[in-house]
């Protein structure tokens, strides 16, 4: 039960014991006596049930204080769960870049080792290339050569047979 409660309780218990007050007033003379009597049992009851409410307050006062440590506890218990279990999670996140970095480092280096072969290839390549192209070049001035001699014979045949063709013409 809240404060606002409590005190919208104890206003109704005074209105209540404020209207049975002016009722025993209206009582004629001969019930003096007893609404004295009665006036006082009233003012009893209402006293006993300011106490109650008195009483009440100080154990919801005293149960929300349990219910707000029991609360803080709980809190601080779930905060040191939470800080264990980011702790642990660091961890394990910390492990899995290692291994990872560690597998890139392998992969990085088997890499390398290709690489440096296939640069070696090509270096072989490019003298063997090298090599066949000084080879086919030496054929083609081989063969430019042997074509140049057979032209100058045939060049020489021909001019021979213009030139006896041309004798008799001018003789």
């Amino acid at each position: 039960m809240d404060r606002e409660t409590a005190d919208d309780i104890k206003r109704h218990l005074d209105v209540v014991a404020q209207g049975l007050r002016g009722e025993i007033h209206a009582v004629d003379e001969k019930g003096d006596r007893r609404s004295d009597d009665l006036e006082r049992h009233i003012e009893a009851v209402a006293e006993g049930l300011r106490s109650d409410l008195g009483g009440v307050r100080a154990e919801l006062g005293d149960r929300i204080e349990g219910v707000h440590a029991e609360l803080g506890d709980q809190i601080g218990g779930l905060r040191a769960e939470l800080l264990e279990q980011i702790g642990g999670v660091r961890a394990e996140l910390g492990a899995e870049i290692r291994d990872v970095k560690r597998h890139s480092d392998v992969v990085a280096e088997g890499l390398r080792s290709e690489i440096r072969l296939v640069a070696e290839g090509v270096a072989g390549m490019d003298e063997k290339f090298t090599q066949e192209f000084v080879t086919v070049r030496e054929e083609i001035r081989e063969q430019f050569g042997e074509v140049k001699s057979l032209l100058r014979v045939t060049y020489g045949e021909l001019d021979r047979r213009v030139q006896a063709l041309e004798k008799p013409a001018s003789s």
